[in-house]
């Protein structure tokens, strides 16, 4: 019997998925703005550590916040927005099957805050030693949940864009620092060659694009930061709901190479 889903999204909307890998719905949390914006400062308020929730600063400013992880087990807030209805509803309507939350995180980008390299979410995921994505699995969803607006000045996300939703190949990758090896990104020639769009977003806007999605972010070079509020969805038939060995996983070698695709932000420990 083929299950069905809610449908929330437009035939328009649809196409421009299966075409493009990714879809931006505006306003999708414009009513509820205050409340993630008063949460986010709670949690960056919270003792900065792993043993818990996880905290990163950037590489190059040990004293800057840059991400926070695991906060949906200790705020009913954020647990009721990234498991709730609205969000899971949409991602099973994408992924054509029950989604269940894989991950979380806070992306803070203060002024000066640094790039997200180019890369592709699911060579960190399930899928980083294959030579291209399996057919076989319905490819991982993120959505991004813009909590202040992410402009061109401040670093918001890049895409490339007629990257069609049956695209297996996973782009090759270098580690471009002999320091950092366990640090990698698309190889830099291959990324110049590419065309990459940028898409700006309001407060409350949402963005969902699949693992295999190339994308980057550039620095903050304003005088504001820019929020942005992640949830990883994986299918419920790939290995079922594995957001707790995840993160037991990452405790124990939170600097392991497949946690730094494109992430050069380093752990408090």
């Amino acid at each position: 019997m083929t299950q069905t889903y809610t449908k929330a999204l437009t035939e328009e909307q649809l196409l421009f998925w299966k075409e493009n890998s990714y879809v931006h719905i505006p306003g999708l949390f414009r009513d509820r703005i205050n409340e993630l914006s008063t949460w986010i400062d709670e949690i960056s308020n919270w003792e900065h550590g792993i043993d818990k929730w996880m905290s990163y600063y950037e590489m190059d400013n040990p004293s800057q916040l840059s991400r926070v992880e695991n906060f949906i087990p200790y705020h009913d807030g954020m647990k009721e927005i990234f498991t709730g209805e609205t969000i899971t509803s949409l991602i099973s309507e994408l992924m054509q099957e029950p989604a269940v939350l894989y991950k979380e995180r806070i992306n803070y980008k203060s002024p000066g805050g640094g790039p997200h390299a180019a890369h592709q979410d699911g060579v960190a995921y399930e899928q980083g030693e294959n030579s291209s994505f399996d057919p076989k699995i319905a490819p991982y969803l993120s959505i991004l949940v813009s909590v202040d607006e992410a402009t061109e000045e401040n670093g918001c996300l890049q895409v490339v864009p007629n990257w069609p939703l049956d695209s297996l190949e996973i782009i090759p990758m270098e580690a471009p620092y002999a320091d950092r090896p366990e640090y990698k990104k698309i190889k830099q020639s291959i990324e110049d060659s590419m065309t990459w769009k940028k898409l700006p977003t309001q407060p409350g806007d949402a963005l969902i694009f699949t693992e295999r999605l190339p994308h980057r972010s550039e620095p903050n070079h304003s005088d504001k930061t820019r929020r942005i509020i992640y949830g990883v969805y994986n299918p419920l038939s790939d290995g079922g709901d594995k957001r707790e060995q995840y993160y037991a996983d990452k405790k124990q070698n939170p600097n392991d190479a497949r946690y730094m695709v494109g992430n050069p932000h380093a752990p408090s420990l």
